[in-house]
């Protein structure tokens, strides 16, 4: 048997297989196009944009900071009663010198630079977080009196300078990370 006998014998077993693929692939696009009519059946425009999802993390005000570590203190206090605490924490020396800032809500609250930390107090309920760097990585978290909770800025080699990845860690990878940190003094510049 011919090389060229042997592949067409092999495209005419594959094909059918293929064009099954490309079916089962356009049925579920449809199955999921219907499901989201089902979920939204006035055919409204969704919610929120990304750029709106945006503003409202990151806010229409660029702040600039200056930011320096501190290794003499490190405080990791406990949460109040009636608000949660938020870690923010860069546990790596990747991009050390490139800084990465935080908002919350549209309000820029700080900055961090490699095996840097900083925290927040917040009030119990959802909020809106923008990590920023040479992009903006978005996260929103819903927080509750009492509780402690942990955002990892993770840096990764950009084009002009870090890119950042804003993430939720479980307690445990917060403790591990915040362990490898000193605390983050950040100043709005003037």
């Amino acid at each position: 048997m011919s090389i060229t006998k042997v592949i067409l014998i092999a495209v005419l077993l594959w094909a059918p297989n293929l064009t099954a693929q490309s079916y089962n692939s356009e049925q579920q696009e449809k199955k999921q196009e219907a499901n989201n009519k089902a979920d939204n059946p006035k055919n409204e425009p969704e919610k929120s944009t990304q750029k709106e999802l945006e503003e409202k993390a990151c806010g229409l005000n660029e702040v600039n900071y200056t930011a320096r570590t501190d290794k003499k203190q490190r405080p990791t206090p406990e949460p109040p009663p009636d608000k949660a605490i938020v870690y923010v924490i860069r546990p790596t020396m990747a991009g050390n010198k490139i800084q990465s800032k935080l908002a919350v809500d549209g309000e820029w609250k700080g900055a961090n630079r490699g095996n840097n930390y900083f925290y927040l107090e917040l009030s119990p309920g959802e909020y809106h977080f923008c990590s920023q760097a040479e992009n903006r990585s978005l996260l929103a978290l819903k927080v509750e009196a009492g509780k402690t909770y942990y955002l990892q800025q993770k840096i990764q080699l950009g084009l002009m300078k870090a890119r950042n990845k804003l993430v939720a860690l479980d307690i445990e990878e917060g403790k591990e990370g915040l362990a490898k940190c000193h605390l983050s003094i950040s100043e709005v510049k003037k």
